[in-house]
């Protein structure tokens, strides 16, 4: 069997960076929305590019994870400790969920929607909202409880990633960051 490689693909490295920064805008715009007294019309601009790029970034996780089960992945470092490998693979774990969770229920939070306003992805398709939920207030409730909730976890999530590649390059003076593409991986 081939030895793992040093560094992800540069398929899945780019399909990361993208995605996070996609997700990164999905976030600031959400909280934007949600926290800030914005014009109605902005704010409406706003939720119809948030759904669009909702859109994109639920079939982005499909690719992604494809992706992920077929291509063999860089090694942990071996001086990594068996709790912070069972805890960097829980944290994978988790961002993968919250990147299918939050798009999900931010689709029904749309289809739901007492509105029924249609989502026409950045003017190229319409994007259909799931079959009879239109209206639907108790789900529509739900759907934007668990959105929003969902939203302050990834936050966290997300935070909680940065912290760890932080502490393994400041504390442990392991640069994990060519394993994603900033910089040479050891051995290139």
């Amino acid at each position: 069997m081939d030895a793992a490689p040093l560094r992800y693909s540069c398929f899945a490295i780019a399909l990361h960076w993208v995605m996070a920064l996609a997700f990164l805008l999905m976030l600031a715009s959400g909280l934007v929305m949600a926290n800030l007294d914005i014009p109605k019309s902005l704010q409406f601009q706003i939720y119809q590019w948030h759904k669009s790029l909702g859109v994109l970034l639920l079939l982005a996780f499909f690719l992604r994870l494809a992706v992920r089960l077929r291509a063999r992945v860089p090694e942990l470092p071996v001086r990594m400790k068996p709790f912070e490998k069972k805890a960097a693979k829980a944290g994978h774990f988790a961002l993968y969920v919250w990147m299918i969770a939050l798009p999900l229920t931010g689709w029904l939070v749309v289809s739901a929607s007492p509105f029924g306003l249609p989502t026409i992805v950045f003017g190229w398709f319409e994007w259909p909202h799931i079959p009879d939920l239109a209206g639907n207030e108790p789900v529509s409730e739900f759907a934007e409880t668990a959105h929003q909730w969902l939203a302050y976890a990834f936050i966290a999530l997300i935070a909680g990633h940065v912290a760890a590649v932080v502490k393994h390059y400041l504390i442990d003076k392991e640069n994990l960051l060519p394993r994603m593409g900033i910089g040479r991986a050891k051995g290139e």
